[in-house]
C-alpha cells in the first residue's frame, strides 16, 4: 500500500514539477497518509475502502502548493489571473523575508518583529522565536524541531508539512493559528491561547492540553492517542474523523455539542463538567 500512496503522491504533484524539498514534503505527506490508512484498516475497512478514504481525505493540493516556492511550476498559475496575483503577492512577501529555504540552527530571533515572513522550507532546529511577533508568518516544509514559540504572537500564521516535535508554544498566542500535517508529538501547549485554532491530518499522540481553554478549535483527522485535556475547558471545539478512544477528558468542561461530537467519537468521558 505504501507504493501506492507514493505513486498517489507522484501523480498529485506531477504538473508542479521538481519544487525546491519536494522530496521532503511528499515524504511527511506520505508518512501520514499510511497512518491514516492503517487507523482505517484497524477499524475494520477493506483495502479498497481505507485507501479510497484516505486519499479523500488528503485535501486540496492547489492550496498546499499555494504556500510553496515552487519554481517552474509557477508558469501555470499564469493561465488564471487570480492565480496570477496570488504569485505576485508570494514573490513581493518573499523578497521582503531573507529566511525561506535556508538554515538558522540555534538562531536566537526572539523578541522580533517577524509577522508576515516566510520560513518556508527551512531548518530552524533548537532556535528561539520567545515573545516575537509572528502574524501571518508561515512555515511551509520547515524543520523546527526543539524550536521555542514561548510567549509568541502567531495569530493567523501557518504551518503545514512541518517537523515539530518538542516545539514549545507555552504562553503563545495561537488565534486562528493552522497546524496541517505536521508532527507534534512531545509539543507543549501549557498556557497557550487556542482560539479559532485549527490541526489537520497532525500527530498530536500523547501530547499535553491539561489545564488549558479551548475555544472554536478544530481537531480534523488527527492523531489523539493518549493526548489529554484534563481539567481543560473545550467550547465549540470540533473533532472531525478523529479517533478519540484513548484521549484523556477527566475533569474536562465542555458544552454538549462538543460533547456529542466526542461521544460519537467513542470517547470515554467520566467526570464531565457541562458549560
Amino acid at each position: 500500500m505504501k507504493d501506492k500512496l507514493n505513486l498517489f503522491l507522484d501523480e498529485t504533484f506531477a504538473p508542479y514539477g521538481d519544487f525546491p524539498s519536494r522530496a521532503d514534503v511528499t515524504q511527511e505527506l506520505l508518512v501520514n497518509l499510511q497512518e491514516k490508512y492503517d487507523e482505517l484498516r484497524k477499524r475494520g475497512k477493506s483495502e479498497d475502502e481505507a485507501y479510497r478514504a484516505t486519499i479523500d481525505s488528503f485535501g486540496d493540493v492547489a492550496e498546499i502548493m499555494d504556500q510553496v516556492p515552487h519554481g517552474e511550476s509557477e508558469q501555470l498559475e499564469d493561465r488564471d489571473l487570480g492565480k496570477t496575483r496570488k504569485k505576485a503577492t508570494r514573490r513581493a512577501r518573499a523578497r521582503r523575508s531573507p529566511f525561506s529555504i535556508t538554515t538558522l540552527k540555534h538562531a536566537d530571533l526572539s523578541d522580533s518583529d517577524l509577522s508576515g515572513r516566510d520560513f518556508s522550507c527551512s531548518e530552524l532546529t533548537d532556535a528561539s522565536f520567545d515573545r516575537s511577533d509572528l502574524r501571518g508568518t508561515e512555515f511551509w516544509a520547515s524543520d523546527l524541531r526543539r524550536t521555542s514559540f514561548a510567549g509568541a504572537d502567531l495569530t493567523n500564521a501557518a504551518f503545514a508539512a512541518s517537523d515539530l516535535r518538542d516545539v514549545s508554544f507555552d504562553g503563545a498566542k495561537l488565534t486562528g493559528t493552522t497546524i496541517r500535517t505536521s508532527d507534534l508529538r512531545g509539543t507543549t501547549f501549557a498556557d497557550t491561547t487556542l482560539n479559532g485554532t485549527y490541526f489537520g491530518h497532525s500527530d498530536l499522540r500523547e501530547v499535553p492540553f491539561d489545564n488549558q481553554t479551548l475555544e472554536g478549535v478544530a481537531f480534523d483527522i488527527v492523531s489523539l492517542e493518549k493526548t489529554s485535556f484534563r481539567n481543560s475547558t473545550l467550547r465549540d471545539v470540533i473533532f472531525r474523523h478523529t479517533d478519540a478512544k484513548n484521549t484523556i477528558f477527566d475533569g474536562a468542561k465542555m458544552d454538549k455539542v462538543t460533547y456529542a461530537l466526542l461521544k460519537g467519537a467513542g470517547a470515554k468521558l467520566n467526570d464531565i463538567t457541562f458549560l
